[in-house]
């Protein structure tokens, strides 16, 4: 695949761009009351700040630029349209959330997920072809599962009841996987295709109507494959087709343009995942009392999402991004029938442009 040869600065990707992302289950309560359940992923938050140029030189974007070299051939890094470092955490539970009374409490969390969290610290480097039709990404988080920052935010949240919160407080936090801390490592790659409403060379390029398929992979912590399609409908501007519905997982891709345009648009997608292995289900190298084997997860899981989102310029240079989507997921574990369950979020994104 042929890949742009010009700097970022040559290409008008000077952009920098700032960012928070929050993934929650609780606002679906607006939707449906009983969509507000801790069932699986539960939360995630992170800060996020982009600018091509830092994938440039340097040592940290070094494994990046080595790994796009391999996977394109004659690609370099100044072909390279964003680079992108984000600190996170994202928080997993089961709906269990442990009663010493119950008893039936071993039952419920040996067939349950396990409660998991992860921190980390990830970066990203993206390359788009000659056409503007393709784009590879490259990413590399580093972080720590099992650290207890999921439980004392997630334990002050329901024993302080915000948001009005009548959840429980959780009890299985001293079970989690990789209880008191152990390193982590995941290795991911992503390519997607603009299939309908391509980019030209037109200083207007606006479009009403794309549709993308994206291939991704992962290795780490996540031993896992992915084939999706995402679609836009609404006012487009046609250079900033890539959609990423699940940010903190994947590390955001977002094509910078030299246009600044008011953007307001519909989005949804739906990918299939095949999975050999999830720490945050089966654990790492410690032993811990409640960790699933490879036969009690399924092989295959479906992901949805369905949202909106917009571009408001405030000047020539400036601009807000922001995005609202319900995201869902398909039973990922394969335990006893009553643990089989679908569960759903809410990602919010809003970025700064300057």
């Amino acid at each position: 695949m042929p890949i742009l040869r010009i700097s970022a600065q040559e290409s008008g990707t000077q952009i920098h761009r700032a960012g928070l992302l929050l993934d929650q289950d609780y606002f679906l309560k607006f939707i449906h009351p009983d969509l507000n359940q801790d069932r699986n992923y539960t939360m995630g938050a992170a800060l996020i700040f982009q600018y091509a140029k830092m994938g440039e030189k340097g040592w940290v974007y070094a494994p990046h630029r080595f790994l796009a070299n391999s996977i394109l051939g004659k690609s370099n890094v100044e072909g390279i349209s964003d680079a992108t470092v984000m600190l996170a955490n994202t928080t997993f539970t089961p709906r269990y959330l442990g009663n010493s009374h119950d008893p039936e409490s071993e039952y419920k969390r040996n067939n349950d997920r396990p409660f998991a969290s992860l921190n980390f610290i990830g970066t990203s480097l993206s390359a788009l072809s000659n056409s503007g039709n393709e784009l590879i990404t490259v990413g590399i988080n580093i972080g720590a599962i099992g650290l207890n920052v999921s439980k004392a935010v997630q334990t002050t949240i329901h024993r302080d009841h915000w948001f009005g919160n009548t959840s429980p407080i959780p009890y299985g936090w001293e079970d989690q996987i990789s209880e008191g801390g152990e390193p982590t490592l995941l290795v991911s790659g992503k390519k997607d295709w603009l299939l309908i409403g391509k980019v030209d060379d037109s200083p207007n390029n606006q479009q009403h109507f794309q549709l993308s398929a994206n291939a991704e992979f992962w290795l780490g912590y996540y031993v896992s494959t992915g084939l999706g399609i995402n679609t836009r409908l609404g006012l487009l501007d046609g250079k900033n087709w890539s959609v990423n519905s699940l940010p903190i997982a994947n590390a955001t891709n977002l094509i910078e343009t030299k246009n600044n345009r008011f953007e307001l648009f519909l989005l949804g997608g739906i990918k299939g995942n095949g999975w050999l292995y999830n720490a945050l289900l089966m654990g790492q190298f410690m032993d811990g009392p409640y960790q699933l084997s490879l036969n009690q997860i399924k092989k295959g899981t479906l992901d949805w999402n369905l949202g909106i989102g917009t571009k408001i310029p405030l000047c020539k240079t400036r601009a807000l991004k922001a995005s609202v989507i319900v995201v869902g997921r398909s039973p990922e574990l394969n335990t006893q029938i009553e643990f089989e369950r679908w569960h759903s979020w809410t990602s919010f994104q809003l970025y700064y442009e300057w």
